[in-house]
């Protein structure tokens, strides 16, 4: 519905997320100037998420970027570094960065199948020649950040998703950079939608922002 102004002042948006931390970003910024449209925000793995967004079952998604699929709009928002959450107590914890090669024969504990932070460490350790010996799958960045804590191995985290703790520590690669980029997807036959539109006007204009202005965390020094 809108204002005699054109703005919008009701409806409902269901926003699909496999990390809540660029979703909940985007909402805020969206709920400033749009602060009478409900939002539900729904998180699942990126396979679940691709699959309610083609099901109608969620109207956008934050989603990295691997899903290449024709009839889908996709706006990019931001570049994360992969790096790996490890234990303060293990010897990389006292570092700034290692070289990937130095994985090898290190007890890795590696997301779902599926998972983009998987799939880009594991096409990084390809390039470099690297074997990886993982220990244990797991499906979720809580129960990763858990096992870590624990000791049981160290594993990959994309830094926007990563919560720091005293246990932990998070060592970036050196060299040639591990990247995910965060995306926006809309089918395109919903494009015209004044509701999905608004959104994807607003996250068009947060995404050539600094991090720090958009409300985010400071960068690392």
């Amino acid at each position: 519905m809108l204002h005699d102004s054109g703005q919008l002042n009701a409806g409902h948006l269901k926003l699909g997320a496999v990390s809540p931390f660029h979703a909940i970003e985007m909402v805020d910024t969206y709920l400033k100037r749009y602060p009478l449209i409900k939002i539900s925000i729904k998180v699942g793995n990126s396979g679940s998420v691709f699959k309610d967004l083609e099901e109608y079952a969620v109207d956008l998604a934050v989603l990295a970027r691997f899903h290449e699929a024709e009839g889908y709009e996709v706006i990019p928002y931001a570049r994360d570094a992969v790096a790996l959450c490890v234990n303060a107590k293990h010897p990389f914890a006292s570092r700034d960065k290692i070289d990937i090669r130095e994985l090898e024969g290190e007890r890795l504990l590696q997301r779902e199948s599926g998972s983009v932070t998987r799939r880009a460490l594991e096409q990084a350790a390809q390039n470099a020649g690297v074997r990886l010996a993982f220990t244990m799958e797991i499906g979720s960045r809580e129960a990763l950040r858990e096992a870590v804590i624990r000791g049981i191995g160290i594993g990959a985290v994309s830094e926007g998703e990563y919560s720091p703790d005293p246990q932990l520590r998070l060592v970036h690669f050196s060299g040639e950079p591990v990247w995910i980029e965060t995306c926006l997807y809309c089918l395109k036959e919903r494009r015209s939608s004044l509701l999905l539109n608004s959104f994807i006007e607003v996250v068009q204009e947060l995404r050539g922002k600094p991090v720090r202005e958009r409300g985010g965390p400071p960068p690392r020094q």
